[in-house]
């Protein structure tokens, strides 16, 4: 039988939504690789552990959000709410439109204490998240209360996205950037 032949990207992929599905310590090499079309032994070609996977999948997330969400906070001619809005947008496409879900929140509080190779990608993330709207908030305020403003807001996201889960209601999500919107106007 031939070997079937997948990308890394692909697999992050199917990772990425099999841990939002079913957490990190619930999902299984096999689930992965059953996603994926390939036998469980295969995976370990790829990836040796589900611990080496997760932390290229946190990887990969932080990229995509470098590259499609927090580079809008350091586009040169856009003001403040702009860069808001922009970074708000393609934010609900991750979290609504797709699903990959929010695996930073969720991945970090249920392995914060178990993991710290986890734990220090996920805080690069949330440190570039808060640096890219502290950027939009220079805007308006000083340097201080723009960090300040910009943490507030990651934790109002996030406990929106939360809610948006627990009710399978978008509407928190929107309401939560409507107010982020205000703070900038």
């Amino acid at each position: 039988m031939p070997k079937k032949k997948i990308s890394r990207e692909f697999i992050l992929n199917q990772a990425l939504k099999i841990f939002s599905e079913k957490s990190y310590y619930n999902a299984t090499m096999a689930d992965i690789a059953e996603a994926c079309g390939i036998l469980k032994g295969s995976m370990y070609h790829y990836y040796p552990s589900k611990e080496d996977l997760m932390k290229a999948v946190l990887k990969q997330v932080h990229h995509y959000f470098n590259k499609e969400v927090f580079f809008y906070a350091y586009e040169e001619g856009l003001s403040g709410e702009d860069k808001l809005y922009n970074m708000g947008k393609a934010t609900q496409r991750w979290l609504i439109d797709n699903e990959r879900g929010q695996v930073m929140g969720n991945i970090g509080v249920e392995t914060a204490r178990l993991i710290p190779e986890f734990s220090q990608l996920i805080k690069l993330f949330f440190d570039d998240w808060i640096a890219a709207l502290t950027q939009a908030f220079l805007h308006k305020y000083s340097e201080e209360r723009a960090r300040e403003v910009a943490e507030q807001c990651v934790s109002e996201i996030e406990g929106a996205v939360m809610m948006m889960r627990i009710y399978n209601e978008p509407r928190f999500l929107y309401d939560t950037f409507h107010r982020v919107l205000r703070r900038i106007r």
